[in-house]
């Protein structure tokens, strides 16, 4: 039997900053199935297909953490957060939470960004190593993973 990894969700309209978060994650060794969409209205998309997705990806949908950029085209993170926050009330993610992952050090940003309960952290890129990063998402994920064993 295949063991099932966690699915978690980058949305970063910079390739090369999703390359790096996946090696990171490489480098943690930690196990997870990650999707990726470049921007917060893909993001979005693929959250609301829920029922289609969920049959695509029978073991690996919701994503159980999003880690999201705040400057990108079409739908910011902030965009993202206030309309990530009506979609949990609609469709089973709840569960889902997210970090951010940006290069803004706004405090203004910051506050409200940290005013929804369902984000969990907040990283600035290039400010952490890889052993930070698992501490950081087996924190948020620690508690679904007997889900995935």
């Amino acid at each position: 039997m295949t063991k099932i990894k966690p699915p978690i969700l980058i949305v970063d309209d910079n390739e090369v900053d999703r390359y790096i978060l996946k090696r990171l994650i490489k480098e943690a060794k930690l196990e997870l199935t990650i999707y990726e969409k470049k921007d917060g209205q893909e993001a979005l998309e693929f959250l609301e297909n829920y029922e289609s997705n969920r049959i695509k990806y029978p073991d690996g949908f919701p994503p159980i953490l999003i880690f999201l950029d705040i400057n990108m085209p079409k739908v910011n993170g902030i965009q993202f957060l206030e309309e990530f926050s009506k979609l949990r009330k609609m469709i089973e993610i709840s569960s889902c939470v997210v970090m951010m992952f940006s290069s803004s050090e706004r405090e203004e940003e910051k506050k409200i960004i940290m005013s929804h309960d369902f984000v969990k952290g907040y990283l600035v890129k290039g400010s952490f190593q890889a052993a930070e990063l698992k501490e950081k998402v087996m924190a948020v994920i620690g508690q679904h993973l007997d889900k995935y064993s």
